[in-house]
């Protein structure tokens, strides 16, 4: 099956094993990054990861964001894949620099880690009071 090109920024979280499996299907397929109106936006814990990811993708348009915090605030969608559930937690309840930081109005966030239903329950009522 055949992706779409998105016309938007679109973020990632999270280049572990699944992570880059994932956004690398994403560029190849060329569903993002080939244009500066929808560059993957990335960010990784590990900060290494995103740029050895945007070496060996040359001529994607990908943006290396400081925090999960920026990445959701430049993109209208963004997807996580984090580790664990409780790096999941982490990088989600960082009051300063994480995810639930940068929601606002119209944000829409994917995890797509392995958690329990409460904690995603837990995190999709906490997206939504932001407007997401």
């Amino acid at each position: 099956m055949k992706m779409s090109a998105v016309t938007a920024p679109v973020g990632f979280i999270g280049l572990g094993i699944m992570g880059e499996g994932m956004v690398g299907r994403l560029i190849t397929e060329k569903v993002v990054g080939t244009s500066d109106s929808n560059p993957l936006v990335i960010w990784n814990r590990t900060g290494s990861k995103c740029s050895a990811f945007q070496s060996k993708h040359p001529d994607a348009n990908i943006i290396i964001k400081s925090s999960a915090k920026e990445v959701v605030e430049s993109c209208g969608v963004t997807y996580c894949m984090l580790s664990t559930p409780e790096a999941s937690r982490e990088v989600f309840e960082d009051a300063e620099n994480g995810v639930l930081a940068g929601v606002s109005e119209g944000k829409s966030i994917v995890d797509c880690a392995t958690l329990a239903e409460s904690d995603m329950t837990r995190m999709s009522k906490e997206v939504i009071s932001k407007g997401g």
